[in-house]
């Protein structure tokens, strides 16, 4: 009987030991997860803004440049108005899409963290919000996914604009 009794309090030792690897499994992925939220929001405003903000930047100094010249003109110079607005709301919606990629990580975060934390196999169960997270994770990820594609196309077309701009220009 006494063996039975080791023998209970050794599995009941054993499982309390695989609970707390469980927990501290949930516990590194739920930190892991906040640092990605933060390193991506990071990444995605450097990449999506330098891209379109240097063209804005580029474009201006290309218009300044321009008009100090004898070729300058305000009918010429209103050809750069569209690529100089293309490469602006490209800079907003990379915005828009690093704020919603943060998002989603931080929703990552949020579902790691709705949990149950149990003494029994499996140790680590979703609770009543874990769902909810999971879909208005999945809305913000298509809808940043999108956005993202938005800016990208939006920096070809101040790219094919310009070009098509400076052949118009004749200079």
């Amino acid at each position: 009987m006494q063996h039975e009794a080791e023998r209970e309090k050794l599995l009941y030792d054993l499982n309390i030991g695989y609970a707390k690897r469980a927990h501290d499994l949930n516990r590194q992925t739920s930190s892991d997860f906040s640092r990605a939220a933060i390193e991506s929001a990071n990444v995605t405003i450097r990449a999506f803004i330098l891209v379109n903000g240097g063209a804005v930047v580029a474009l201006l100094a290309f218009i300044g440049a321009l008009e100090a010249t004898e070729a300058g003109g305000e009918a010429k110079i209103d050809e750069l108005i569209l690529p100089l607005l293309l490469f602006s709301f490209g800079v907003g919606s990379s915005i828009v899409t690093a704020a919603l990629a943060y998002l989603v990580n931080m929703l990552d975060h949020d579902i790691a963290n709705s949990v149950q934390l149990t003494w029994e196999h499996p140790y680590v169960e979703d609770d009543d919000d874990a769902e909810r997270f999971r879909r208005r994770r999945q809305r913000f990820h298509k809808v940043a996914i999108t956005i993202a594609l938005i800016t990208v196309f939006l920096f070809f077309a101040g790219v094919f604009t310009v070009a098509n701009a400076i052949s118009n220009l004749g200079i």
